[in-house]
């Protein structure tokens, strides 16, 4: 009788330890996985440098030391923006903290460190060069999803805080031309970028704010309406081509120009911006 009830008794104990090791399993799995993130995103900060040794990939030198690119020198955007949040959820098909957090399976973030700049304008001699070991780079898979890690965390903290009012000033407008990656196209002198046989493969924006720019790698079929449209009102125009080029001026044919809409740049930060494009007379 008493080896009838101990047996009873360590079934059921058995039986609730199991259900509850069942119901608290979810818990447990999403504390592992916050701390994995978490390691993932301080060896993230080693390998994101800077580096005064050059063992890390050093990315602080083009994006600064904390990710704005807001010190003198540096060319790279700014990886603190809530745009690259809008283009993650893009990546992802939905809404971004519905689908993944930092450290899961890559995505944007992720294939732009792997593969370079091309993965975001299409320019093979984008500035952002590809850091992965199998396409000749100098990072391996776990230091790239530290980084990965890293920059989302960045882009989660950004995409939380209210929009700011961006200045109307050439000198807010330039560092929107930066935050934004516009130097990835058009130079981060705005030069433009050729191709090797001397033909336009991005375009320079060095005298935009004297006339539209007209030398383009693909032909625009409304190219008398763009010109019309700068003549009227180059602001206006500058508005409609940043926002849908190929909706606006192609009949809604891709022109290379990707499309920026408000989710990727404010208003505010638009007008910043053509208000700096503006100022670019030879």
């Amino acid at each position: 009788m008493l080896i009838k009830t101990l047996g009873v008794f360590l079934v059921t104990a058995l039986a609730l330890f199991t259900a509850f090791y069942w119901l608290t399993d979810s818990a447990r799995r999403e504390a592992t996985f916050d701390r994995q993130v978490e390691e993932l995103v301080a060896y993230g900060e080693v390998v994101f440098g800077p580096s005064p040794d050059d063992t890390t990939a050093d990315c602080a030198s083009c994006h600064g030391a904390d990710g704005r690119s807001t010190e003198e020198g540096t060319i790279g955007p700014n990886l603190r923006s809530a745009s690259i949040y809008e283009k993650l959820k893009v990546s992802n098909g939905g809404t971004f903290t519905e689908i993944r957090k930092p450290g899961e399976p890559p995505d944007y973030v992720n294939l732009v460190i792997r593969f370079g700049g091309v993965v975001v304008s299409g320019n093979v001699n984008s500035l952002m060069p590809a850091w992965s070991t199998e396409v000749g780079g100098a990072l391996t898979i776990h230091q790239i999803d530290a980084l990965t890690a890293l920059v989302e965390t960045w882009v989660l903290e950004a995409a939380a805080e209210p929009v700011e009012e961006v200045p109307d000033t050439v000198e807010a407008g330039q560092q929107v031309y930066t935050d934004k990656g516009c130097g990835g196209c058009h130079g981060p002198d705005l030069a433009g970028i050729l191709a090797s046989d001397g033909s336009v493969l991005y375009p320079s924006l060095l005298n935009i704010g004297n006339e539209p720019v007209t030398d383009l790698p693909t032909p625009i079929s409304q190219l008398d309406k763009l010109q019309a449209d700068y003549a009227a009102d180059a602001r206006a125009f500058l508005e409609a081509w940043i926002r849908d080029s190929a909706v606006n001026y192609n009949d809604g044919t891709a022109t290379g120009m990707p499309v920026h809409p408000e989710g990727t740049i404010s208003e505010s930060a638009l007008r910043a911006l053509i208000t700096f494009l503006l100022s670019q007379k030879q």
